[in-house]
């Protein structure tokens, strides 16, 4: 075989070679950064919150004492996240806050009441993420706007225990948040002691814990 022929099957074993390359985006820069964005918004998944394995907890100091506990049984909500990308990801839970159970029938009316959460009027709490920050390993600042009793204001939780798995045969996810709030910033002042508001009959500050999992919608 001369060297013109072994020329010419070398030009056209590079031809065939080319075409199935071409097509994987391996022609040049603008097409490998078109598949890697494809690839990086197929990875994000949306989860629903499953309200049977997930619990929202706030506490608050009473008396002065000892810190008192309370819990939510209906909430829902939705995570949008990618595992390799979590500061990207979207956080909405909503709390019916006529569902609150504080382990005592009274006092749940009483807390329920215009004294207090005024559920009548204001039936839903909210918080929608606005951005997620990277604080040490496995930790995260979730900044977020929290509607609470007819008012909205900026909030950060902590962010960890962020994990990835599978439940029921679907993908699933978990994650621990937690966050405080003052009551009084949201109207909420019955028994609040304006000289010394966390050791009154019932403190300012309240802290909220979401431990949560969610399944692939």
């Amino acid at each position: 075989m001369n060297r013109t022929t072994k020329a010419a099957l070398a030009a056209s074993a590079l031809t065939l070679l080319g075409a199935p390359l071409l097509g994987f985006g391996l022609s040049g820069t603008e097409t490998t950064a078109e598949a890697i964005t494809s690839n990086q918004s197929l990875a994000a998944s949306e989860y629903a919150v499953d309200q049977v394995h997930s619990t929202v907890l706030f506490k608050i100091r009473h008396g002065g004492l000892a810190y008192f506990y309370g819990h939510f049984d209906s909430f829902s909500g939705s995570i949008n996240i990618d595992p390799d990308n979590i500061e990207d990801a979207k956080f909405n839970i909503t709390v019916d806050i006529d569902s609150v159970d504080t382990n005592n029938i009274k006092r749940d009316e009483h807390v329920k009441s215009a004294d207090f959460f005024n559920s009548r009027q204001y039936p839903k709490a909210t918080f929608e993420s606005t951005a997620i920050e990277q604080v040490s390993d496995g930790v995260y600042d979730l900044k977020g706007k929290f509607s609470f009793h007819g008012k909205t204001l900026p909030v950060t939780a902590t962010l960890s225990d962020v994990s990835f798995g599978e439940q029921r045969g679907s993908d699933a996810i978990g994650f621990h948040a937690v966050f405080s709030i003052k009551r009084s910033d949201y109207g909420i002042t019955k028994y609040v002691d304006a000289n010394n508001p966390e050791d009154g009959g019932l403190g300012d500050t309240v802290q909220i814990t979401v431990s949560c999992e969610a399944v692939s919608k």
